[in-house]
Parts: C-alpha cells; structure tokens; sequence
C-alpha cells in the first residue's frame, strides 16, 4: 500500500492523475452537458484563468466567436435596451468593438473607451423608432358617412380647439396653462399635450378670428341679398352688445346663419349709436348693397334707427320696400 501511495504521489507531482483517482470528466458531462468536461491546467484552474482572479454575480456567460466561453460584465447603461454589443477576440483577449440597433439593425461604433453618447442620440433619429412613434400618435377615425381616416395629433389644431372651447363655454384665458387642465388632457387623452399660456392663447384667438373672418367674407361674396336681425346683449361683465347676425341662402340652396358682430355699446342706446353699429358691421363684411330687410325688436330707440338705416341701406330694394318690423306684434 505504501509503494503504491509512493507511485502515486511521484505522477501527481509531474501533473498526471494517479491511479487511486476516479475519472470525473464523463460523469461530469453526463450530469452538466458537454462543456461540464473542462480541461485543467497542473493548478487544477480552467484552462485561461488566472489564479485568484474571481467572477461576480454581475458578469454574465458568453460565446466568443472562437467557440470558447467566458464571463462578460454587465453593462449597467439603459441604452442597451436598444442595442446589442458586439464583440471581438483581439490579441486572445474578447473585446466589445461595436454596437448593433435593435430597432434598424445599423452597426455604431462600441468601444468601452469611447462612451455611450452617440448612442443615445442614434435613438431619436432611429427610422424605425420615429414611424413607430408616428402611428402611436394616430388611430382610427370615423367619418360621418360611416368611412374611416387616420387622425394624427396636431399641437395646432389643439391650440385652435382650446380657443373654441374657451369661447363656447365663457372660460378663463388662462385655464390652458393650468396644472389640472394638463393633467386631465394628458391622462385622459393625450400624453404629449403641453401647457399653453395666457398670452399664447391670446394671439391665438386673435389669428382664429381673422381666418373665420377671412372664410365668412369670402362666403358672403356669392350671395346676391341678406336679412339682417340685430339685439342688445348683456355679458356677464354688465357691458352691453349690440348682435349683427346675417341670414341668407348659400349657393346649395340652404338657409344660413352667421353672426356677423357683437360691438361694444358702452354709450346711451339711442338710435344714432345703434345706427351706427349696425351701419359699421355691415360695411366690414361688404354688405351695404345686398340688404334687403332689418329686423329689431320692439322699441322707440330701434324705430328712429330704421329711418336712419333706410336710406343707407336702400341700394337692394329701395326705400319702399326697406321695412321696418319693429312695431309688428308676435300675437
């Protein structure tokens, strides 16, 4: 027994395996796999493994293109999520020399030593990303007619939205840079809606009224006579307006009716003022010879203006036939 541990001891000491030990290799491949059967160095160390030197929990495994396997760490940055590394055998050692888009499939630079930053910016010029963010902003929209359209988000069509909604509901200029408007748009309905301030708004009231403005003279040009219906209106801020409103019958034979203006009578309502309203808001709109009746309720104020509007607006159907309805009863 002695001069056998002897022999033995004599082979372990030249790197060999003495006859006493059991060949693992087999049973290690049977039980792990193929590559459970790892050659060892005389240290008893995997084969291109320094002695000491460790493998966190953080390294992950992976193939080289030479077939062998290694631990590689993990890259901590998130635009990785985008791409893949891809890496090299460079004087026997696995280097990371290029990064691939997921999304476009380009090959960028990849270098450990030269940054992330160009990749970053590779993201928002992605062409892929950007179609993909360009029909996440549209969808599906029915048509009156039963068809359908794809509708797309436009900043400029919701800053016109919001003006109309201000307007038709008598709300406040500056609910559009409100932290509870935001919210409820873009939890509700549009993720990426921003804010709009007060003097944003404003100017755009201002270009929406000049184009409604522009379209309705434009309209009106086709139309051979107008009857006209006029009131004052209180607001809720105690000031009086006087309302202009057009009726007439486009050229698809179809009765319409616009409101032409609402002035500022902050003077006595007398006949000369409304006169003088209804005389401005007419010549704005270039109707001074297309008016064929004026409707006003029933006051003193309003008949005396009817005869200072006869004879301005006479040049349709003349003076006879100009009428003043303010004194025909309803009953």
């Amino acid at each position: 027994m002695a001069a056998d541990d002897s022999y033995n001891n004599e082979l372990r000491s030249m790197g060999f395996r003495g006859d006493d030990e059991d060949d693992l290799s087999a049973d290690a491949a049977e039980l792990f796999g193929s590559n459970a059967a790892i050659d060892l160095d005389p240290e008893g160390l995997p084969q291109g493994t320094a002695a000491g030197s460790g493998t966190g929990s953080a390294s992950t495994a992976a193939a080289t293109e030479s077939g062998s396997t290694r631990k590689r760490r993990a890259s901590t940055s998130k635009v990785w999520k985008d791409f893949n590394e891809i890496y090299e055998v460079i004087d026997g050692k696995e280097r990371r020399t290029g990064a691939r888009c997921k999304h476009c499939k380009k090959n960028l630079t990849g270098k450990s030593t030269h940054g992330t930053g160009h990749l970053k910016r590779h993201i928002p010029i992605c062409p892929v990303l950007k179609s993909h963010n360009a029909m996440t902003q549209s969808q599906l929209k029915f048509n009156p007619d039963g068809s359908v359209h794809i509708w797309e988000y436009k900043p400029e069509v919701a800053c016109t939205e919001l003006c109309r909604l201000i307007a038709r509901l008598d709300l406040s200029i500056c609910i559009g840079e409100s932290d509870a408007f935001e919210e409820y748009i873009t939890t509700a309905h549009n993720p990426k809606f921003a804010k709009v301030s007060r003097q944003t708004t404003t100017r755009d009231f201002a270009k929406y009224f000049t184009e409604r403005r522009a379209q309705l003279v434009e309209c009106l040009k086709s139309v051979s006579s107008v009857a006209l219906t006029s009131d004052i209106w209180s607001g809720n801020a105690n000031e009086d307006y006087l309302s202009v409103v057009a009726h007439f019958v486009n050229a698809d034979w179809q009765l319409e009716k616009r409101i032409l203006g609402l002035r500022l009578i902050d003077v006595s309502h007398n006949a000369e003022n409304i006169a003088e309203r209804i005389t401005s808001v007419i010549a704005d709109y270039g109707l001074t010879d297309k008016i064929f009746a004026v409707t006003l309720d029933n006051a003193a104020a309003n008949t005396r203006a009817i005869n200072q509007l006869n004879p301005i607006l006479s040049g349709y159907v003349g003076s006879l036939f100009l009428s003043n309805l303010a004194n025909i009863s309803p009953f």
